[in-house]
């Protein structure tokens, strides 16, 4: 068996972050780290370099572009896959555009736990 793949959640709902770390440890295996706010997401991205983030758009104080933008700054975490969560736009519209928007690959709100375990596959490429 392989090294666990390992997920950083960026979101500003304690909730989300609870049940889908709890929900993507038991039933995909994954090692997931969760962070409340874009400033401690930025410190914890660096300290762990998860395989992927999964990144809240909307979020007080840094929004998540701006997380992105910071995380692409840093050699360490410059080619972490980012997963944009959003409720700006409906599954509707992400699946219409597809789920590349911009070059950034976004999933609506709410998501699943299979919808996210998949894409997490997906751009990871397993």
């Amino acid at each position: 068996m392989g090294r666990k793949i390992s997920v950083l959640i960026v979101d500003d709902e304690p909730n989300v972050c609870e049940t889908l770390k709890l929900s993507l440890e038991r039933k995909h295996g994954f090692v997931v780290h969760t962070a409340l706010d874009g400033k401690s997401g930025l410190r914890l991205a660096q300290r762990i370099v998860p395989d992927v983030i999964i990144l809240d758009v909307m979020m007080p104080g840094l929004s998540g572009g701006q997380v992105a933008e910071t995380l692409r700054e840093f050699h360490s975490t410059a080619c972490i896959p980012i997963v944009f969560l959003t409720g700006m736009l409906s599954k509707a519209e992400i699946e219409e555009r597809g789920d590349e928007i911009g070059g950034e690959i976004y999933v609506a709100k709410p998501v699943t736990t299979e919808e996210l375990a998949s894409t997490i596959h997906w751009v990871l490429g397993r």
